[in-house]
């Protein structure tokens, strides 16, 4: 039997929240159906956080009244801060994920803190998210380098780990957020992180602003990582990196999978619907190339 590896589709977040003019709330729905269709068993759907932090965050609680409820699929949640963790609950939310980052720079942009507030806001929001019993997901955001600092230092990176694990963390989420890893260095620092995690589930969230997305997944396929981030067509990219790519499109990552052998669960063919009719609603090509090609009637064998 082939190994399993998970993807986690953050299209509908991470693409929609950068674009000037909001998806319809029924739109969005049609797309999470689209996607469990398609077999994604793990969906980030939207964010309880300020507006004013990053456009087009809206209509959390309406879309978490009306998704599909399932044992078999994690639909999650991000939130920052006490008043967007209480709105989760409220909405039934019970995985939700909060971060960190290792750069001061980028972490002031992402949460108007400098890192030790965020550090301790971090730990009043694990405190309260365990007491509504949700599931968290730790997330570390440029562990491979910032735009703005240039190198992370990896003992802060793997200093910051520990403290996610000694705050409670069920998962975590080590994230390239302004595209900047490399194979070699990824899978150097990759090596310590999963043995500093031990049995809790690590993830890699790698984006494409230098090309380099599919060679640092596979990176991380060869020393063990089996989680990753991924988003339909490649849709989005950090708001804080000025045309940054998005992530590893999730149809290139499981086309990428099956051919090595792994098994995901996942249809890229209907996946590439999503994402064609994204680019239809947006007017312009995502930065994905197997969805493309799945929609070529010219390209056979694909």
């Amino acid at each position: 039997m082939s190994e399993t590896v998970i993807l986690e589709e953050h299209g509908l977040l991470e693409g929609l929240m950068s674009l000037p003019i909001p998806l319809p709330t029924q739109a969005k729905l049609d797309w999470v159906d689209k996607l469990l269709q398609a077999g994604l068993s793990r969906i980030q759907v939207a964010a309880f956080e300020n507006q004013g932090l990053v456009a087009q965050i809206e209509e959390a609680e309406l879309l978490f009244s009306k998704l599909p409820k399932s044992k078999e699929v994690v639909l999650m949640a991000t939130a920052r801060d006490p008043q967007g963790i209480e709105s989760a609950q409220k909405a039934s939310v019970n995985h939700l994920s909060m971060s960190l980052s290792a750069s001061e720079t980028y972490g002031q942009l992402f949460s108007k803190q400098k890192l030790d507030g965020a550090k301790m806001q971090f730990r009043e929001n694990m405190a309260l998210a365990k007491s509504a019993k949700m599931k968290v997901r730790a997330g570390l955001l440029c562990a491979f380098g910032c735009r703005y600092e240039g190198e992370i230092d990896p003992v802060l990176v793997l200093d910051l780990i520990q403290f996610q694990i000694d705050a409670g963390a069920d998962e975590l989420l080590i994230a390239d957020s302004t595209g900047m890893a490399n194979p070699r260095d990824l899978q150097i620092l990759m090596e310590k992180v999963l043995k500093l995690a031990g049995q809790i589930p690590v993830a890699l969230q790698l984006y494409n602003t230098e090309n380099k997305g599919l060679a640092n997944l596979y990176a991380g396929l060869e020393v063990g990582v089996r989680q990753f981030d991924t988003s339909f067509g490649g849709f989005g990219g950090s708001p804080f990196v000025k045309r940054g790519l998005g992530m590893v499109a999730t149809e290139d990552a499981v086309h990428l999978l099956h051919q090595m052998g792994y098994h995901t669960g996942i249809d890229p063919k209907k996946v590439s619907v999503v994402s064609k009719e994204a680019q239809g609603w947006l007017g312009f090509e995502l930065p994905g190339v197997m969805y493309r090609l799945l929609n070529n009637p010219e390209i056979k064998n694909v």
